[in-house]
Formats: structure tokens, sequence, C-alpha cells
């Protein structure tokens, strides 16, 4: 099992790398405004990227935890990890949104999403250019 950000050096070039890795991250920064603009709570937006933030640290270290395991371990600890985070994140926002404030867990889902998939969109290109720079190499 092998991660996005893998222990060799990458081919890409290093600011294409930093910035694929910290897309999510760039992606909550370019969030603020908007939500701003729109009149939406900074509440909300603090919340979206705590639960990103949380969310993003916890997969760096399943992914860490996974390293010397055996690949069906590896996918098997990766998929609960994922699908935990989720459930977990998605409890939060509607606790949020029913008990406290809608509009707060609203904005929180939303920016949320958004640096998630931006990050997971990171990850996956980088994954693809580094199997690919693996495959070009010669053994």
């Amino acid at each position: 099992m092998t991660t996005a950000a893998p222990a060799t050096p990458s081919s890409a070039p290093r600011p294409f790398t930093a910035i694929a890795s910290g897309i999510g991250l760039i992606a909550t920064v370019v969030c603020l405004p908007f939500v701003l603009l729109m009149g939406g709570p900074l509440n909300g937006w603090i919340l979206g990227v705590v639960l990103w933030s949380a969310n993003w640290w916890l997969q760096l270290w399943t992914a860490k935890l996974v390293q010397e395991a055996n690949p069906t371990t590896a996918v098997g600890l990766v998929g609960l990890s994922f699908i935990a985070r989720a459930w977990l994140t998605a409890i939060i926002l509607f606790v949020i949104a029913l008990r406290y404030d809608e509009e707060i867990g609203l904005t929180a889902g939303v920016v949320f999403l958004i640096a998630f998939t931006c990050d997971l969109g990171g990850r996956t290109v980088l994954y693809a250019v580094n199997q690919r720079a693996r495959s070009d190499t010669p053994r």
C-alpha cells in the first residue's frame, strides 16, 4: 500500500507537488472571502476548517500507521478510517445544525466538502504522477 506522499522524491516539479499537497488548505483560505461576502457565519467557516483539519490529520496518521502492514490489512484499515471519519463528521454537522445553528452547520458542511474534495483530488493527482514515475523508471 502506497500513499500519495511517497518516501521517495517525486518526479513532479516541486511547486506542483507543494500545491497538490496543500490544495485542501488553499481551498479553505479561498472559501473565507466567499463565506463572508455571502453573509455566512464566520463560526461556520471555522468549524468547517477544524473538521477538515481533524479529518486530514487522522488520514495522515492512518496512512503512516499502515505503511508496514500487509496490503489486505492496510486497505481494510484505510477504508474503515475513511468511513468512520465520514460518519463522525456527518454526525457532528447534523448535531450542530439541528441543536445549535442551522446556518453554521450548513456553512461548515460546505467548507468541509470543498476542502475535502480538493484535498482528495490533489492526493489522487500526486499518486498518479508518482505511479507513472515509478513505471517509467527502469528496474
